[in-house]
């Protein structure tokens, strides 16, 4: 799975959620840079990064599934969608 998404409107940033069957690791991405990494347990996962300098905005990701994850991406609390 790999999800990418675009953050910013003056200031572009792109996020990246990178998923590793294998290991059961989610790996999350700023503009090409490792964040975060989280793994798939199961149990719901919150994830929230602060992207943007002197634009700035949270982006927030609800990560769940056992096997196959299903991560919602919410940026400045607004719905970009929801991925599997």
């Amino acid at each position: 799975m790999h999800v990418k998404f675009p953050v910013g409107d003056v200031e572009k940033h792109t996020v990246m959620v990178d998923y590793d069957m294998f290991s059961c690791k989610i790996l999350i991405y700023l503009d090409d840079v490792l964040q975060k990494t989280a793994i798939l347990t199961g149990k719901p996962t919150k994830v929230e990064l602060a992207v943007g300098n002197s634009e700035k905005h949270n982006v927030t990701m609800h990560i769940r599934g056992k096997t196959i994850p299903v991560i919602t991406v919410y940026i400045d609390d607004n719905l970009v969608g929801t991925f599997r």
